[in-house]
């Protein structure tokens, strides 16, 4: 029974943390105790406190859709969740859950905390230690059911930080999160962005207003640019758009298969939702026929929640970032006054002076990790990668530069001389 799998943090550690050895880790089966324990803390912060110092957790927790919620629902059970605490006598110390990307070669640190606990209690733990003691269990976790990669999105400036450079966590890119009020008012700011964009510019063709609305839309807004709703035949399509968008050292960094940026990007590439368990989400690509030139992903906030708006441009394409920002903050003006949330890479420049031209205000900048735990060798093989630095044979990745790109013989990459 995974239950009964207790191991000590001193034997994981292998007696790197002297105050933890009388502690315990161990998996969970129920996946939502770190949801629950994060709206306590949310709680207690309203009532000008706090309960647990959370490192890492999602801004805003997006239902599961489709079969697994419902399975959630009933059981707090799911395979592609792996939630561990930190306990001593039953005290909760921290809890850590990693979530499982589709084809079982990547995972994302959904949630990473230590609960905060008086200097006067007995048996003191240091936060620091507890969450380095998760980190490292969460890492063998994933090499010993052969992942790949693991990643992590933590804010820039805690100083946290600091763990995951310990154990060769490497940033490769940053994500802004951007906010506004009300859509309705960011859609009359840009109105007044293109009048303004077409005066500067009326010898350049300016783009156009279609005459025909997006198909199925049932309040026919029509959009500056051609859209048309999103298909399971645009994930290849997706793919190119997020090549072009990203740079090469990203790519790298990634290594996204396509069901990987369908399931991050395109929540998993539905065209339905589920009316009781999640919210209403619609996605819309322009097509440009060989190619997409952008896409446009809407989820209507219910509750307390935002709504939230992704998007990406081409590059090569001028003002499909405005037209398609422009076209989903009209869609979300048609609810109630709710605020909408958006997050962005910070190298899509198009799509963050779209975000400003509107009003959105930049909330937060978020460190984009990522630890490889294995490596492909000259020979064809995986190897598990044990350096303290990985090899990528590019400049400027990480914080050194990698030993293959000086020519350096090591023992996952040798030359023969025939």
């Amino acid at each position: 029974m995974a239950l009964r799998q207790t191991y000590s943090v001193w034997e994981a550690s292998k007696g790197h943390t002297r105050g933890l050895h009388r502690c315990m880790i161990r998996p969970v089966l129920n996946v939502d105790l770190p949801g629950i324990v994060h709206a306590l803390d949310a709680r207690a912060r309203a009532r000008q406190g706090a309960f647990a110092n959370f490192v890492v957790a999602p801004d805003f927790e997006e239902p599961r859709s489709g079969l697994a919620a419902l399975l959630s629902a009933l059981l707090p059970i799911t395979p592609s969740a792996h939630t561990w605490i930190c306990e001593d006598h039953w005290r909760l110390l921290g809890l850590a859950q990693a979530r499982q990307r589709p084809g079982a070669q990547a995972w994302d640190l959904a949630y990473l905390a230590a609960i905060i606990l008086s200097p006067e209690t007995p048996q003191y733990h240091g936060q620091h230690d507890v969450l380095m003691e998760l980190l490292q269990y969460a890492l063998n976790a994933a090499i010993n059911r052969g992942v790949h990669r693991f990643f992590v999105r933590v804010n820039d400036e805690r100083p946290e930080l600091e763990l995951f450079g310990k154990l060769s966590f490497q940033r490769y890119a940053q994500e802004l999160s951007y906010w506004l009020d009300d859509p309705a008012a960011g859609v009359r700011r840009l109105d007044r962005e293109m009048a303004r964009e077409e005066d500067r510019a009326s010898a350049r063709p300016a783009l156009a207003l279609q005459t025909a609305a997006v198909e199925d839309d049932a309040n026919t807004i029509r959009p500056d640019v051609p859209l048309r709703r999103w298909r399971q035949h645009d994930a290849w399509g997706l793919l190119r758009l997020y090549d072009a968008c990203t740079p090469r050292v990203v790519q790298l960094a990634e290594s996204l298969t396509n069901d990987e940026l369908i399931h991050t990007r395109a929540a998993g590439g539905r065209t339905w939702y589920l009316p009781l368990l999640e919210p209403e989400s619609s996605a819309f690509v322009h097509d440009r026929g060989a190619r997409l030139g952008g896409w446009l992903r809407l989820r209507h906030g219910r509750g307390s929640q935002p709504h939230m708006l992704s998007l990406l441009a081409h590059p090569d394409d001028e003002g499909v970032a405005l037209a398609l920002l422009r076209f989903g903050l009209r869609v979300l003006a048609q609810d109630k006054p709710r605020p909408v949330y958006c997050q962005v890479r910070e190298y899509e420049t198009a799509t963050v002076d779209a975000l400003r031209a509107a009003g959105f205000t930049h909330t937060g900048t978020d460190a984009l990790l990522v630890r490889h735990l294995t490596m492909r060798a000259l020979r064809g093989r995986d190897v598990p990668a044990v350096e303290a630095r990985m090899a990528y044979g590019v400049r400027g990745y990480g914080t050194t530069p990698s030993r293959l790109s000086k020519g350096e013989k090591t023992q996952y990459a040798r030359t023969e001389a025939h």
